[in-house]
């Protein structure tokens, strides 16, 4: 026996199917109040006005073959208008685009329903042989209805889509503002810092200076790793190229060990052995041998590794520090959502997930027996 919940959820799985996607908007939760009840309600009260002949006929003994199968289809889409109804009530969809569903339902009665009167009443002035109007005029109207709510729902999100394309566009702008006025600041206050810390004769003023300086730096930093970021994704994966993972990963290597020459850094990576990738793959390896670094034991040690599995190249960081919180990576992989209470420490793991994204690879997260961390970038074999 299958339970409400059940029944729902295969209604969700056969909505979605004709591109009825109720998550379709965004995660916000809509007014559901009487413009969307009534949105609802008329495609919930069309499905019930055209169930009652199809049910009707297909109660009815004696229905042909032909006709069973007609009332039956009937049946089945007039059904699925009152779970389309319902359905619309609770999605996410804008109370307009509810609206937007709710007309093409109307406007597919109209015009299939003057079509239909049109027919019957040049049969009547004609002469020809009456027929089962109501079944007839139900039947149609329900395969009608249905037909122009599945196109409401395409014309609701392709309205939706051009919306959301134009809020990108804004926001592409106001990031690469804010990126750069971030950056302009970030050079001036840490010029300020700089000065504070060599004149000010105040101990404290000059630990204060420091502790500004660094602060500053983090600020800057996190600038470049959001316009890495962005970069990344707006080339949509058009800038994928051969790379060759030796050299990128001692190009990574060798950024790292400028800023942190006390720590042990090998690279282990085969000669020949390339990936298709964004070419911000340094960035990434940088980013997170970095990280390995920054995050490790007291006398860190990071290893980067190499090896072809199954038509891709699984590139392996392996640090020995106490390991990446789970709320740090699992935000990153989609694991866990962003709040005010989840939301990482940087950016430095979103480069390197946007780089497996781009060249739809992977990115995973390990914690060996032995200690430390192991994270893998698989990109596909060049």
């Amino acid at each position: 026996m299958v339970g409400s919940g059940g029944t729902r959820g295969i209604v969700d799985v056969l909505l979605r199917e004709v591109g009825f996607n109720p998550d379709v908007e965004s995660d916000r939760e809509p007014d559901r109040g009487p413009v969307r009840l009534v949105a609802s309600a008329v495609v919930i009260l069309t499905g019930v006005v055209l169930l009652i002949p199809n049910v009707t006929v297909l109660l009815t003994p004696g229905v042909g073959p032909v006709g069973l199968a007609l009332s039956l289809l009937g049946t089945v889409v007039s059904t699925g208008l009152v779970a389309a109804g319902y359905s619309l009530y609770h999605s996410n969809f804008s109370n307009r685009n509810a609206i937007r569903i709710a007309v093409w339902n109307v406007l597919g009665i109209v015009v299939l329903g003057s079509v239909m009167l049109g027919l019957f009443a040049y049969q009547r002035n004609a002469g020809a042989a009456p027929v089962d109007r109501a079944f007839t005029i139900a039947n149609l109207l329900a395969i009608g209805a249905a037909a122009h709510v599945i196109i409401g729902v395409y014309d609701a999100r392709r309205v939706r889509a051009e919306e959301l394309a134009a809020e990108r566009r804004k926001l592409a702008v106001l990031n690469r503002v804010l990126r750069h006025n971030l950056r302009n600041e970030a050079t001036v206050m840490l010029g300020h810092a700089d000065q504070i810390a060599a004149t000010a004769e105040d101990q404290e003023v000059v630990d204060s200076a420091e502790t500004l300086k660094r602060h500053v730096e983090t600020v800057g930093e996190l600038a470049e790793e959001a316009d890495t970021v962005m970069s990344i994704y707006d080339r949509r994966g058009s800038g994928l190229e051969e790379r060759s993972v030796r050299a990128d990963a001692r190009e990574a290597a060798a950024a790292v060990a400028d800023d942190h020459p006390d720590a042990d850094l090998t690279v282990d990576v085969p000669e020949g052995l390339a990936v298709r990738s964004d070419p911000a793959l340094p960035d990434a390896l940088e980013e997170l041998v970095e990280n390995g670094v920054v995050h490790g034991a007291e006398e860190p040690a990071v290893t980067v590794t190499a090896a072809r599995e199954n038509g891709r190249v699984a590139i392996e960081i392996r640090d020995n520090g106490p390991g990446i919180p789970e709320e740090e990576y699992q935000v990153v992989t989609g694991d866990t959502e962003i709040t005010q209470l989840t939301h990482g420490s940087g950016l430095g793991l979103w480069v390197a997930q946007a780089v497996v994204d781009a060249a739809d690879g992977r990115l995973d997260f390990g914690a060996p027996t032995e200690g430390g961390t192991v994270v893998t970038l698989r990109l596909p074999a060049a």
